[in-house]
């Protein structure tokens, strides 16, 4: 299916469910706003407390819109009780993205230091070969994230998979289509502006387009949506 169609398909989907969506979204940012006033993110400490709560949520708030799109009646603070939920499964999902990423990540900040030692030393070779090295490695580590981007979706549906499976079919299923979610990203890029041209506010129904559009865009991918 095209980026168009999968829209259509969330729109559908939405068609009777707009408010519901904008006001579970609305709890969801407040909830996230208060989280971070409550703790001082200027210090370490008080940043990762915040971590350690807004990440479950982030992923309850992903279950919900699931059961949303498949029309299963939810409470507009489900999100919170999912999340907590599935604690253990949302970290270990991180975790593991957060292992295979780790290695192209330090590669590139090696790439990065060949650059600005290039720059500083005034040797030519070693700058453009660092900046140049540093780009492809940047470009790779965003490819691998859009790769392991749906693993929460396949937790979703195999909720007795493990975070470290979840993210290895996630791959699996993104190879060759990690091309196709960039373009359906790139779509919105017109309702994001007229979302910001609302003093923001679009962003309430923007949101939810976006989570439900992708998550047709995998169920695409593994045969369940109609084409």
């Amino acid at each position: 299916m095209t980026a168009s169609q999968i829209r259509a398909e969330a729109r559908e989907k939405l068609a009777s469910k707009w408010g519901k969506s904008a006001f579970i979204t609305l709890l969801f940012l407040l909830m996230i706003y208060f989280i971070s006033r409550i703790f001082n993110l200027d210090s370490s400490l008080g940043y990762l407390a915040f971590i350690i709560i807004a990440l479950p949520l982030c992923y309850g708030f992903v279950f919900s819109f699931c059961k949303l799109n498949e029309d299963i009646s939810i409470s507009c603070l489900d999100f919170i009780k999912n999340g907590f939920i599935h604690f253990g499964k949302a970290w270990s999902i991180t975790f593991n993205i957060a292992l295979k990423l780790i290695l192209p990540i330090l590669l590139v900040l090696a790439c990065d230091f060949i650059h600005v030692y290039g720059y500083i030393e005034g040797i030519n070779y070693l700058r453009i070969l660092g900046l140049v090295l540093y780009i492809i490695g940047t470009l790779y580590i965003l490819f691998k994230q859009f790769s392991y981007r749906i693993a929460l979706l396949v937790l979703y549906d195999n909720p007795s998979m493990s975070g470290k499976e979840a993210v290895e079919k996630s791959a699996e299923l993104m190879k060759g289509n990690v091309g196709a979610l960039l373009c359906l990203d790139l779509s919105f890029i017109g309702w994001a502006i007229l979302a910001i041209a609302t003093l923001e506010i679009g962003f309430l129904w923007l949101i939810p387009y976006i989570q439900v559009s992708e998550i047709n865009f995998y169920k695409n991918l593994t045969g369940e949506l109609k084409k």
